[in-house]
């Protein structure tokens, strides 16, 4: 169906006014260039020549994350002159500082390898290179190397946070390389709850519990996740429909219009008392076992929000064992297969809680022999 001509216009008015807002420019800069700017996350800037402006690591970006032989790879495809993709940094202010939007991974491969800490490892065109550090190369092979084009999109400094964010979401989430937790940290930049979410994941009292087969799942964001599931679904499970990323997404935006010093007081005391409670009477924390290496995060919605509902009951709440956790009940209500059905999501809930309070009868419910 054709268009009429006032959707067209409308259509083409909206165009011009967004690009407006989406200001930037595209500079080349050598990789030797790029390394005199470049920080890393959490380092501090020590640049020999104070005119040199810096290129930061914003703390919504993911950490370095990349295994020995994906660097290599990467390191690879630039010495065959294969087109990198382009980096997106935000123009910080008017001396030039950048704070890089995508391209982490990438140039802190490069970097390592530019500091002789990557050996090059796992190439398969390029395999005389396989065992080298940077130093180990001619010095032609590294001025070349050095003098390599990357572009850069640099996005201008009136640019709101708001658009910076959205930028951040939309490089990164064309693909699927990043988690959603790593999204919410840049849709989210100066969103208050979810930096208390942040903070939260990062204190002792919850990563005495938390549990992963891979070191990358703490780098990821799967922290995060469980603590933004925790509060999500403790205020506002029986609104859950289907989608876990949107249901969390809405819910932080929503919060934050309310979320105060006493909020935040409230929010980790009960986070704190869940965990307690879990320590205490839960021989294997969220785990299915005590030689289980990982959380699913579906028994760990089950566990942390019923026993947060319980306590909200009754706070002075003890127990003599959680033999229901063998029951083949609570087994149904924490399988994957329909993680995002609401049904499950607040019968798995439901059915601590009751659990807990004594509503439901351990004897009643069916065990495997």
């Amino acid at each position: 169906m054709s268009k009429t001509p006032e959707q067209l216009e409308l259509a083409e008015n909206q165009i011009k006014d967004i690009q407006l807002d989406y200001n930037y420019r595209i500079a080349d800069f050598s990789i030797g260039e790029l390394l005199k700017k470049f920080v890393k996350k959490g380092e501090e800037p020590n640049f020999e020549d104070e005119s040199i402006s810096g290129l930061f690591v914003p703390t919504y970006q993911r950490d370095f994350i990349w295994l020995e032989t994906m660097q290599s790879r990467f390191i690879e495809s630039i010495f065959m002159g294969v087109p990198i993709q382009p980096l997106f940094a935000f123009e910080l202010d008017e001396d030039g500082n950048l704070e890089l939007l995508d391209g982490v991974q990438r140039l802190s491969s490069i970097k390592s390898f530019a500091d002789n800490e990557l050996i090059l490892v796992g190439l398969d065109e390029l395999y005389a290179l396989n065992g080298f550090t940077f130093n180990d190369l001619g010095t032609a092979r590294k001025r070349k190397f050095l003098n390599t084009q990357l572009k850069l999109y640099i996005i201008n400094e009136n640019t709101d946070e708001g658009i910076r964010a959205d930028i951040f979401r939309r490089v990164n989430e064309g693909g699927k390389r990043l988690e959603p937790a790593e999204i919410r940290k840049g849709k989210f930049i100066g969103n208050v709850l979810y930096d208390f979410i942040l903070n939260m994941s990062n204190t002792n009292e919850f990563n005495s519990l938390f549990s992963s087969t891979k070191e990358t799942d703490k780098l990821r964001g799967e922290k995060e996740e469980l603590v933004s599931r925790f509060f999500a679904l403790s205020n506002n499970y029986q609104d859950f429909v289907h989608s876990v990323k949107g249901f969390m997404d809405d819910y932080i935006i929503e919060a934050n219009k309310t979320f105060d010093n006493e909020s935040a007081i409230l929010f980790q005391s009960e986070l704190f008392n869940t965990l307690s409670f879990v320590q205490k009477n839960f021989p294997s924390g969220f785990k299915k076992s005590t030689a289980a290496k990982s959380i699913p995060r579906v028994r760990f919605e089950a566990i942390a929000v019923g026993t947060n509902l319980a306590l909200r009951q009754n706070p002075d709440l003890t127990i003599s064992n959680v033999d229901w956790l063998e029951s083949n009940e609570f087994k149904k209500w924490t399988t994957s297969d329909a993680a995002n059905s609401k049904n499950k999501v607040v019968g798995r809930i439901e059915f601590v809680r009751d659990c807990l309070l004594g509503i439901t009868d351990p004897n009643s419910l069916n065990y495997d022999n």
